[in-house]
This record gives C-alpha cells, structure tokens and sequence, in this order.
C-alpha cells in the first residue's frame, strides 16, 4: 500500500539548486530559512525546533548547517535543538541581540554575525534595521527567479487573526490580517522610526525583492511584492 503524501510538505522549496527552504515551526507558526552557502554547507535563519526524522532527512538531501543564525533575541526557541545535531555549525546573531540570547542561552557559543558576514557568498547580503533594539536582521538573497527577502519582524502577513480573545487582544494592539509593519515591533523596538521608514524604502529601491518570505504569515511571490512592501511601510 502506498503511502499518501503529506497534505502541506514541512520544507517549502522556492529553489532547489541555490538552495533556498523555508519551514514553519512551533505553536506561533514562525518561519525558519534555509539557504545554501555554497559547497554543500547551509545557514539556517531562525532554526525552529524539528520532531520529525524524515523532515531531517529531507534536509539533509540539500546540504550541512555549517552556520545557525538568530535573526533578533526572540527567535531562538530552536538553537539548542540544532546545535546538539550539528555540533560543528557556528551560532551568530547581530550585536544587538547577544546580551539576552547569552543570558537565556548560557551553554551555547553565540557569536556576533559581524565576524563571518565578509565570508557569506554574494548571493546572501545581510539586512540591518537601523535602531531595532533586539537585533532585527534580514536577509536578501539572490535566487534563480529573482532576489528573495527573509524579515524576521519587522513586517508580516498573517492571513487572519486568532479567533476569540486573543485575537481581540492583538486587535486593539493594532495587528491587522494582510501585510503590514508589526505594530509591536514598531511601537516597543524601535528607537527612530523615521529612520527605520526611510532605511527600509532605500533597500525596496536598491534591491527590490520578487518573493518575501517573512518569518511571521504568508509569503508573498510576483513583481508586484516591492511596490506591496513599500506601501505596508509608507502607511505604518
């Protein structure tokens, strides 16, 4: 008897050969990247905790995590999961972020992603918000079909909002579903928005994205994706 596929794949592929994954992961449904280094290593953005063994295996058919990166001091749930798997992978994260990652993670070597950023292949350019406090980082990556964004939080698009009280909650707060700056990252994490507003329209200038992937909703894919990111952010 066969064995029925899964109704939605763990690993989305938006390129096999770069390679360029992504999966969801937790109780949030917060979203991990997965890029290809270049001779078979990878960097894993936001690593998620992962339960299944063939979801490992499947990973395993595109390379080796040789770098674990924490985009902002929230996302780490998973680092200690990853490192105990890959022992030899390195652990960075923006300077920003290290003080409460070294506090909450005391046994792991969390190192500043300044050190290796020069040894990233140029296809993988680091991002950093001005003024974030908790040590946001992007990623803009060069793909087969275009350039591709990772955001950590900065902007998101969820496709609704929890039912009941929560999502009441988050409501008055000012999440709304569809694309949008996080309100919570714009009202608690950053020190000037103005510049952050500014930085941000630069980039969609100078590197406008063809697919965004955003750590927290739905990807966005099509030439339209800069003109919708740089809109979320006008309006904030």
């Amino acid at each position: 008897m066969s064995t029925p596929a899964d109704p939605e794949p763990f690993w989305e592929v938006y390129d096999a050969e770069r390679p360029l994954l992504a999966a969801r992961y937790g109780s949030n449904r917060a979203r991990m990247a997965v890029i290809g280094l270049g001779g078979g290593e990878l960097v894993v953005v936001s690593p998620g905790a992962i339960a299944d063994e063939k979801h490992w295996a499947q990973l395993a058919k595109y390379g080796q995590p040789a770098l674990l990166l924490a985009p902002n001091h929230f996302h780490n749930s998973g680092l200690a999961v990853w490192v105990a798997r890959f022992p030899q992978a390195k652990v960075v994260a923006a300077a920003g972020a290290l003080p409460r990652l070294r506090k909450k993670l005391p046994a792991l070597n969390i190192g500043d992603v300044a050190e290796v950023a020069e040894q990233l292949p140029s296809t993988i350019r680091l991002m950093q918000p001005p003024t974030a406090k908790q040590g946001e980082l992007w990623l803009s990556i060069a793909t087969s079909g275009g350039q591709a964004w990772f955001v950590t939080d900065g902007l998101i698009n969820e496709r609704r909002l929890p039912p009941g009280p929560l999502g009441m909650l988050i409501w008055l707060v000012g999440f709304r579903a569809g694309l949008m700056t996080n309100p919570l990252f714009k009202r608690l994490f950053l020190a000037d928005k103005q510049r952050y507003k500014a930085w941000v329209l630069e980039q969609l200038e100078a590197d406008p994205p063809q697919l965004f992937l955003p750590a927290h909703g739905q990807p966005l894919r099509g030439p339209d994706v800069a003109s919708r990111l740089r809109q979320a952010t006008e309006s904030a």
